[in-house]
């Protein structure tokens, strides 16, 4: 850990240059928080993952964590390091070997319909004519779920689909799950729902604060910028329940109670009030709501903050000086879904938001507010519209607005907010939704309570997916449409940093898979002609250039980018609104998209929906795993991750593995009111005696879903994956 774990008084000398380490007080457990097997094992696994990958990254520019190859013969076994501007030494080992799901060989490439219970494979045009009639024969009672893997170009035509074809809002993606609290907190509080700053803010900040995010595992490439920052004289401070690699580079570790987030950022912002710290001329010209916000602190002393936390008082105090007051440059606050998968995931966000407001930190460099996104392309997602509350570019239900997309589609959108995809999900029970649309994702693995979602998808009278493999919702499906994956597909992504990225195939799709824009595209003039709309031309497109043209045309933020552009000079950051405009590092610098940022109270209402009682003692946490993406739906297909990683790991404290008679490596069942999985004992203290840490992969028939509680933040519906309660025996 560099430097001192807290100061006690007075200012620390700050020398820029790397501290020397100290042992972390984890680091006698460090093996439960070191990633296993050991380098023999990797080194083999490498070995297979290169062979199975070979490459398919030829020019997928700027993309991080990832090397740039040359195709041979439909593979890529050529990888040679990137220029300037690439990713380079900022390789994660998912972006080095996990490709290999591209040439699984279990990937379905032709197009498929269910009869008597049994696929069969069949033309286009067949696939596409039993689709388009199964959801017209819906039309009304619809949802559509886009992906956050596929291309903006893709996700635009998702949801113009549904607006123009199926006359309804009713399309979400993944952030429904991950960060939608802080895209709606962001967007009540500033008028816009992006990170506001850029990677490079990180390496060039004073302080970071990083809250409920375990960016070795989750953004490996960001922890490496991390790293940079604190070798050169930055605070990091952690703020996480479970112990995680960055504590070992932390001047503090904050590892509050599960839920209790908003008593903790609340005292915070109450130590900089009282204490004089914070930034009174850019409250007084720049926000609003500021005396409103401030008499609802007074409930959140240290001392209420510390009893409620489990923290003491002192670190708390001691981070909030940090973050107001960092030793050079500016703050950066940086936060996962520990923060905003719970119940009161919308309180969590405000209270960091307003932390940020009260000392100014954004709007120049090495500041800025950054919620880590989940999935590569879920900022893109989001920004083409794939979301119920508005239409493309956050751009509201307003007559303006529908009068501007009426002339450009044809047809006027629906003027309301539709359903989230844990509402349509909820519909399948009541009869609300009949048909459903899925695109590239698998929502029995990623919805809370499987046991609830796949009784309520059973329900439903046609469901089409639209995807590369037979997974767990495919299966249950009515048509298979074969898409193709990233590596055989033009078009764009935009990272967390709103930097919007060119991708081209490095090979062509195989079989008669085709690119997502195509299908949907193809979809809609079906649809459109059993339901007896003119849709004109509307969904004639010559390729996805042409579909990133209308849809920067429509979204100001994006009016100055083409794929042309993009060619010639590489990713560029939104807002970029004209042709010859650079692209914005860090958003805020002289005003708030709504005007005056505002705060917004945050309150402390229940940790939990569900907490540990007598028959269920255990809390339950939920996260991502270093060597699997998200549930493992492509992962698993790598074989030489599936062997860094082969069974599901249950990290449980070394007290509680005594008192149930548990060594490592044994076998444990968990079990909730919902269901019960199985999995091994990895003994560690990086989580608290009660609290048990189960990756959501699914690995054989264990997946932490089964066990998580379907319970939701009122405001933005994201499930509480974060805490629920168990109880343990050994299998």
């Amino acid at each position: 850990m560099g430097g001192a774990a807290r100061l006690r008084g007075g200012r620390q000398q700050v020398v820029l240059r790397p501290r020397p380490r100290r042992l972390h007080p984890l680091w006698p457990l460090r093996r439960g928080l070191r990633r296993r097997p050991a380098d023999r094992r990797h080194r083999a696994a490498r070995a297979q993952s290169r062979d199975e990958g070979r490459c398919l990254r030829r020019r997928i520019d700027g993309v991080v964590g990832v090397y740039l190859v040359r195709p041979v013969r439909g593979h890529v076994p050529d990888r040679r390091a990137a220029p300037q501007g690439h990713a380079r030494e900022d390789r994660t080992r998912k972006g080095r070997f996990a490709t290999g799901f591209v040439h699984a060989r279990d990937r379905v490439t032709r197009p498929m319909v269910k009869r008597d219970g049994r696929w069969h494979e069949v033309g286009w045009d067949e696939a596409l004519d039993a689709t388009a009639e199964g959801l017209a024969r819906h039309h009304g009672h619809f949802g559509a779920l886009a992906s956050a893997k596929a291309t903006n170009e893709d996700g635009y035509l998702v949801q113009k689909f549904c607006r123009v074809v199926m006359a309804t809002n009713d399309v979400d993606h993944c952030t429904r799950l991950c960060h939608s609290p802080s895209v709606e907190a962001m967007l009540a509080s500033m008028g816009s729902g992006a990170t506001s700053n850029s990677y490079q803010d990180y390496e060039e900040a004073g302080c970071l604060m990083v809250v409920g995010a375990d960016a070795s595992a989750n953004h490996p490439v960001i922890a490496v910028r991390l790293r940079r920052a604190v070798s050169r004289g930055a605070r990091l401070v952690v703020v996480n329940p479970k112990g995680i690699e960055l504590c070992e580079q932390a001047d503090l570790w904050i590892a509050q109670r599960p839920g209790t987030d908003v008593a903790l950022f609340n005292a915070m912002a109450r130590v900089i009030v009282d204490e004089g710290l914070a930034d009174e001329r850019f409250i007084r010209e720049r926000t609003e709501g500021f005396h409103a916000w401030r008499g609802a602190l007074e409930t959140y002393t240290l001392e209420y903050a510390e009893r409620v936390t489990g923290v003491p008082a002192r670190d708390i105090a001691q981070a909030a000086r940090w973050y107001a007051q960092p030793p050079f440059s500016g703050s950066c606050l940086i936060w996962g879904m520990g923060i905003t998968q719970h119940v009161n995931g919308i309180h969590n966000a405000h209270a960091l938001l307003n932390l940020s407001l009260v000392v100014g930190q954004m709007g120049r460099p090495g500041s800025g507010i950054s919620p880590l996104r989940g999935q590569n392309n879920v900022q893109g997602c989001g920004d083409a519209g794939c979301i119920p509350t508005n239409l493309p570019g956050y751009q509201h239900y307003v007559d303006d607005t529908l009068a501007r997309f009426e002339q450009a589609w044809g047809v006027r959108p629906p003027g309301r907010t539709g359903r989230v995809v844990t509402e349509m999900v909820e519909g399948c029970l009541t009869g609300a939704t009949r048909a459903m649309y899925v695109v590239g994702e698998n929502p029995l693995l990623s919805e809370p309570d499987l046991h609830h979602a796949e009784k309520a998808l059973g329900q439903l009278d046609f469901l089409v997916v639209q995807d590369l493999f037979l997974h767990e919702t495919a299966e249950r499906a009515h048509v298979f449409l074969p898409a193709a994956a990233f590596a055989e597909k033009e078009g764009t992504f935009t990272n967390s940093e709103r930097r919007v990225q060119r991708v081209r195939a490095a090979v062509p799709p195989p079989g008669e898979a085709r690119p997502d824009w195509w299908i949907t595209a193809e979809l809609a003039k079906r649809v459109a002609r059993r339901l007896a709309l003119d849709v004109g031309r509307q969904f004639d497109y010559a390729g996805s250039a042409e579909i990133f043209d209308e849809m920067a045309r429509l979204t100001p933020f994006l009016a100055g980018l083409s794929h042309a552009r993009l060619d010639r000079e590489g990713g560029l950051q939104w807002p970029c609104p004209t042709s010859d405009h650079p692209g914005t590092r860090y958003l805020y610098a002289e005003s708030f998209p709504r005007g005056r940022a505002r705060f917004i109270p945050a309150r402390q209402i229940e940790t939990a929906a569900e907490l540990p009682d007598a028959d269920y003692p255990f809390v339950l946490n939920t996260g991502r795993l270093l060597y699997h993406w998200h549930g493992g739906t492509l992962t698993r297909r790598v074989q030489g991750l599936l062997e860094l990683a082969p069974r599901l790991e249950i990290a449980i404290h070394p007290s509680d593995a005594r008192r149930l008679g548990v060594d490592e490596g044994g076998e444990l069942r968990v079990e909730s009111r919902r269901g019960e999985l199985t999995g091994y004992a990895r003994v560690t203290e990086a989580v608290k005696p009660g609290a048990i840490f189960v990756p959501f992969v699914k690995l054989g028939e264990s997946a932490a879903n089964f066990l998580t509680n379907a319970a939701f933040d009122p405001s933005s519906k994201i499930p509480e994956y974060k805490v629920c309660a168990v109880r343990i025996t050994r299998a």
